[in-house]
């Protein structure tokens, strides 16, 4: 992985964990995005190979 991806990755631990630690949301109710923002991460990167 380049270093924009790893960028990117790191980007989404991060805003995941926000989620999860400063926000009245259940992690029912953030799951869904941040599992869609990591599978378009995952399809970006089969595309490319």
């Amino acid at each position: 992985m380049n270093e924009n991806g790893n960028r990117i990755e790191a980007r989404l631990w991060d805003a995941a964990n926000e989620l999860r630690a400063n926000s009245r949301l259940r992690a029912s109710e953030y799951s869904t995005p941040v599992l869609g923002l990591v599978f378009l991460r995952y399809a970006d990167h089969k595309f490319r190979a």
